[in-house]
């Protein structure tokens, strides 16, 4: 009989169960953003749509990151940046649009992405249940109460867009930047003999 593969959530490793499957999924994730931006180039990373009006790669993934860190510390221990993380800190720019991002190499994304998380998850390892289900105001004194179980399905969800909008300006720029190169040849003639 031919083996049949199991898919199932397992809880990360050093949480509360319930916790644990939610980090799971936050963990999935991210490994579907990494596995999409694998092997993606500097002009790829850089794109801006056609018309240079879309938020490139870069700066979503920079989006990702910064999200993250600002749900952790806002909301989920109630306090501003710290001074290590609140250098040039900008999540929109003053046209609501998201912080534009270029020129970083993605190595230098893949280091922030994975820094933010392993902060993230190393600060909730030793939150309780009772702590996981508890709502709080933000420290920037937003009209609502979240959870950190709230906060962390809200992240789920918020990369996983991203990674669809990755997937999807990864395709139109390789196809985009594929059809230039095809133009940028020189033509080739071809002579017919006279014969």
């Amino acid at each position: 009989m031919a083996r049949v593969g199991l898919l199932h959530v397992e809880p990360l490793p050093g949480y509360e169960p319930e916790m644990g499957r939610c980090f799971w999924a936050l963990e999935a994730v991210r490994r579907r953003t990494l596995t999409l931006v694998e092997g993606v180039d500097q002009p790829t990373l850089d794109w801006e749509g056609p018309d240079g009006r879309e938020d490139s790669i870069g700066s979503l993934l920079y989006h990702i990151a910064s999200s993250e860190m600002r749900w952790l510390f806002q909301d989920i221990l109630q306090q501003d940046f710290p001074l290590f993380a609140n250098a040039d800190v900008r999540y929109r720019d003053d046209h609501g649009k998201l912080t534009r991002v270029l020129g970083v190499p993605l190595a230098d994304h893949l280091a922030c992405l994975h820094r933010s998380r392993e902060f993230l998850l190393e600060t909730c390892r030793t939150m309780s249940l009772a702590e996981w289900r508890r709502s709080r105001r933000p420290a920037n004194r937003r009209d609502y109460e979240v959870t950190p179980e709230w906060i962390i399905f809200h992240l789920v969800e918020h990369e996983a867009g991203h990674a669809f909008q990755i997937s999807a300006l990864k395709a139109r720029a390789t196809r985009l930047l594929v059809s230039r190169k095809r133009w940028d040849r020189p033509a080739v003639s071809v002579r017919k003999d006279d014969t």
